[in-house]
């Protein structure tokens, strides 16, 4: 496995903007392509209902990571489809939007990592809250404590 400088969080995520309406256009390509079959179409199909449904992993009205588990699951189904169709038909879908598909394997790679980086920055800031809680919890109760003592 490849080492490679984890990117700036900000920049994937700004990467990965720009780039889905290129991705929305491949999967819709995709899925009107009459050289591809019904089963290889299953998992674009798959991806597109649980993009649109609101009942999903993570609820779209959680900031960022709602979008980024979307974007995930269309991503590893256009991954799968270009994978499974004749190499000259996916070419030809990718090319014409200006992707290649080391594109969709990189996006895909930097979205798990930045929902990654999301969720376990976002426990270690709820740990940190918790840990000031607890303390501020502490010492009022000791300075209660102290009260009652002092009566």
């Amino acid at each position: 496995m490849e080492i490679r400088p984890e990117p700036r969080l900000r920049d994937t995520l700004l990467r990965l903007v720009r780039r889905s309406p290129r991705y929305a256009r491949l999967t819709r390509r995709l899925m009107a392509d009459s050289r591809i079959s019904a089963l290889d179409k299953a998992a674009l199909a798959g991806a597109i209902g649980y993009t649109l449904s609101p009942i999903d992993l993570v609820p779209g009205i959680v900031p960022v990571l709602g979008q980024l588990d979307d974007m995930i699951v269309l991503l590893a189904a256009v991954k799968l489809t270009l994978d499974r169709i004749p190499q000259d038909v996916a070419n030809e879908h990718l090319m014409a939007l200006g992707l290649l598909k080391a594109d969709v394997d990189d996006d895909l790679l930097n979205c798990r990592q930045a929902a990654t980086r999301i969720v376990i920055g976002s426990a270690r800031g709820a740990a940190k809250v918790m840990r000031t809680g607890a303390r501020v919890s502490l010492r009022v109760a000791s300075a209660g404590m102290r009260t009652v003592r002092n009566r």
